[in-house]
């Protein structure tokens, strides 16, 4: 197992919050669209439970566990088009948010394309905002805006010196095994997401010496189920990375790309994608592509957001609640 730890910075979008409690769930597996709901969530680790809170709603007795982690995405730095001329406003917007929780959170989670053009500025701009947020560590993944033209060498350097291959990683953090995955630097026909072979023999070999009774949450960018194939929403080789993760009891696999709140569960995974703090993209097949969507300018913090995370020991139950920037 590697650790990579990352340094404070990185870009902020959806911050999530989990409630580790299996029996719950509904082995069955439903699809819950929560496209415009609010986002962000704070998770603490109690009792070997995941809980997730609203961080508009969180008392300090709820803070209390074992670890508590946030997650944030698609920050976008550098876009200034319509759909938000000011993404660093926004991205500011959540910092605070997470700063105002009752408990500090252990670390957070960045799930893909810190920047838009990959601009040495952007990455920059994202790394000093960070540095105001009250966490110890942060952990990236790449989106695919954060590689392009050199597949990927600018984003290692910055965030990967200690990853694998092309940035894939794991550590563990309060019993709980996080494993890191790059699934956007050979991206398949209609922009699909690819781990790769080498990525996939490296999961198996990472997971296979851990217990079936550990927590297992998989942090990337794109998607890890089919949210709409037709607009590259899903990873074309995930259903062999998720195979190698069926002995656990829990598993838990955090996404950003598609800038909405989406859930999925299917039983002993909990699937969810979180918001974007830089502009909000359609519904699947609700327009001819995806891409920025322009909001009336009141509107638009209500369709951005942040996610908190809480896990608690003992427990095999998640829930997770998005909170808007609103």
């Amino acid at each position: 197992m590697n650790e990579a730890k990352g340094r404070t910075r990185a870009g902020t979008k959806d911050l999530i919050r989990y409630d580790h409690n299996h029996d719950g769930l509904d082995r069955r597996g439903f699809l819950k669209c929560m496209a415009w709901a609010g986002a962000g969530a704070f998770c603490v680790l109690r009792g070997g439970v995941l809980h997730s809170y609203a961080l508009g709603g969180l008392r300090e007795a709820d803070a209390k566990g074992e670890l508590s982690f946030v997650q944030i995405s698609d920050s976008h730095m550098g876009f200034n088009k319509p759909a938000n001329p000011d993404v660093t406003t926004t991205l500011q917007v959540a910092i605070d948010k997470i700063n105002a929780l009752p408990r500090a959170p252990e670390f957070l989670l960045h799930t893909g394309d810190i920047s838009h053009l990959s601009k040495p500025s952007e990455f920059d701009t994202v790394d000093q905002m960070l540095k105001s947020a009250r966490v110890k560590d942060t952990f990236f993944v790449p989106g695919e805006h954060d590689v392009l033209n050199d597949d990927g060498r600018q984003y290692r350097e910055r965030y990967a010196q200690r990853a694998q291959g092309g940035g894939w990683y794991s550590f563990d953090k309060g019993g709980v095994h996080f494993i890191g995955l790059v699934n956007v630097l050979n991206l398949k026909a209609g922009g699909l997401g690819d781990l790769g072979s080498e990525q996939l023999e490296w999961i198996e070999k990472d997971v296979k010496p851990l217990s079936k009774s550990t927590p297992i949450v998989v942090f990337a960018h794109i998607p890890l189920w089919s949210v709409y194939p037709e607009w590259g929403w899903g990873t074309d080789d995930s259903a062999r990375a998720l195979g190698y993760l069926k002995k656990f009891g829990s598993v838990t696999v955090l996404n950003g790309h598609i800038h909405q709140v989406m859930q999925k569960v299917e039983g002993n995974v909990t699937f969810h994608t979180a918001m974007s703090t830089a502009f909000p993209q359609p519904k699947p097949g609700q327009a001819p592509s995806p891409g920025p969507m322009k909001v009336p300018d009141e509107q638009l913090r209500s369709v951005l957001g942040i996610t908190e995370v809480d896990f608690l020991q003992g427990s095999h139950a998640l829930a997770v609640t998005d909170q808007t920037l609103g």
